[in-house]
């Protein structure tokens, strides 16, 4: 072999050699990347949070008392039983403000003065708005009788009706206010036992509200010979409040009339506090039923559970189970309970709404109140209360104990305290906005008014608060 190519091989060995320690030390380092931990490597991003800016509190109250088919050349016509008295007010008020922007709503469906008014409260900088209004109306008349109250509330874009018929005897209104100043596009569909009602196809019975205006909407024409309707309300363009007015008539004899608040969404637990049981009207039988509760799982067929329990936290009745079938409405009678304050749990194993009417008699005569389930309050918030009887406000916890603490317009706070799921009442001292502070506690509340043959109840709605800061990456 000659030196040239010896020396050629030598390289070539040498490259080898070379390349295969390369090669092995390559996979070594692998293989000790992958089984050795690394140190992270993390930053910060720029966060700013900001918080919005509080907005304006706008309420709408539905006004008096209405009746239809007075006027035998028109029985479409409906007319004003009875003006609505309504009580409102601010913190800004109380400290020698303007107070809120009022506006009287345009009843075009409506013959006489209503009374359907709007407020809209600005916050004063930072600071937000709070306020409250109510509205109460007493009707006297050979066609209606009954005392209504009912809080004025926000307008929403979707909010459900609990309660009212259109059997025989009974009469409804859907009242739909808008106090904005848009045009709202409203859909209304009827929950009935043959299911949800679709007037104008799948979306339902379409009502267009102007702006500051008020429509009202037959119950009967939504929800034909229904004895248990629930009506869906869903809002585009602008959202609005509405409410539901029933009223009785058992063979020629007035028996009771009520203006009832909606329920926000359905929720797998809806409590209803403040039941007012008067006392047994003489020659009724023992057993009669002047308690009803109502229930709708809208979407999805389960089953409900509804628990009666005593002022004193004890509970009234052995829990009774409903099943309940998607879209049709329950309607439980509940065993005559002694005079006294009842709250009402409904815990289902789906999404609900839910309501209880409580008569004052079983019989012709007398009057009825719905209640509502009462949504959460966490906040410290205002309620209104007005006149027409005696007023009383009804707290339940919603689980934790909780000690509120009740301002009157005089003043001098109230503290109640409650045990965990506990109730509370506070007889209040008359008319005006009252303040409630939870403590942060979650709590539910109504108030009742009471006269002798008279009742009527409300749920009290949270203040409006100032939303959670949102995170913002810049």
């Amino acid at each position: 072999m000659s030196r040239s190519r010896a020396f050629a091989a030598a390289s070539l060995g040498a490259r080898l050699i070379v390349g295969a320690s390369v090669a092995a030390c390559a996979v070594a380092l692998v293989g000790v990347a992958v089984f050795t931990p690394w140190r992270p490597v993390t930053t910060t991003p720029l966060t700013i949070d900001e918080r919005p800016a509080a907005a304006d509190v706008t309420l709408a109250c539905a006004g008096g008392i209405l009746v239809g088919g007075r006027t035998s050349a028109d029985a479409s016509v409906i007319d004003v039983a009875a003006a609505g008295e309504t009580v409102a007010g601010a913190p800004a008020i109380a400290a020698g403000g303007a107070g809120p922007e009022v506006t009287t709503l345009i009843t075009p469906d409506v013959r006489g003065e209503l009374g359907a008014l709007s407020y809209v409260e600005a916050p004063a900088g930072d600071t937000p708005a709070q306020l409250a209004a109510a509205t109460s109306s007493t009707a006297e008349a050979d066609d209606i009788r009954g005392l209504t109250a009912a809080g004025c509330t926000p307008p929403l874009s979707e909010s459900w009706l609990v309660g009212g018929a259109s059997t025989t005897g009974r009469s409804g209104f859907v009242q739909l206010s808008n106090p904005s100043a848009v045009a709202a596009t409203v859909s209304l569909t009827a929950f009935t036992a043959a299911g949800a009602s679709t007037a104008d196809g799948e979306t339902g019975t379409i009502v267009v509200v102007p702006p500051g205006a008020q429509r009202v909407v037959p119950l009967a024409g939504l929800a034909p010979n229904a004895d248990n309707p629930v009506v869906r309300v869903t809002a585009q363009g602008a959202p609005v409040a509405a409410t539901l007015q029933s009223s009785w008539i058992r063979t020629i004899t007035p028996s009771g009339v009520d203006v009832q608040t909606p329920i926000a969404l359905p929720s797998a637990r809806q409590v209803i506090p403040g039941v007012v049981v008067s006392g047994d009207p003489a020659g009724e039988l023992p057993d009669a039923v002047t308690t009803v509760v109502r229930v709708l799982a809208p979407a999805a067929a389960g089953d409900a559970l509804v628990t009666v329990t005593t002022g004193a936290d004890a509970a009234a009745l052995a829990p009774i189970s409903v099943p309940m079938e998607a879209g049709v409405p329950v309607d439980l009678e509940l065993p005559r309970l002694p005079a006294g304050a009842y709250s009402i749990t409904i815990e289902a194993s789906v999404p609900v709404v839910a309501a209880a009417r409580q008569a004052t008699q079983a019989g012709p005569g007398g009057d009825y109140a719905w209640h509502a389930a009462a949504p959460a309050i966490a906040v410290p918030s205002l309620v209104a209360v007005p006149g027409g009887g005696a007023p009383t406000l009804h707290l339940v916890s919603a689980g934790a104990p909780a000690t509120v603490t009740v301002t009157p317009p005089s003043g001098r706070a109230i503290e109640l305290m409650l045990a965990a799921g506990g109730t509370a009442t506070l007889a209040l001292p008359g008319t005006g906005v009252y303040a409630i502070d939870t403590g942060g506690t979650v709590v539910h509340a109504s108030v009742s008014l009471v006269a002798e043959g008279l009742n009527a109840a409300y749920p009290v709605w949270s203040s409006e608060a100032v939303g959670d800061a949102v995170r913002v990456y810049p």
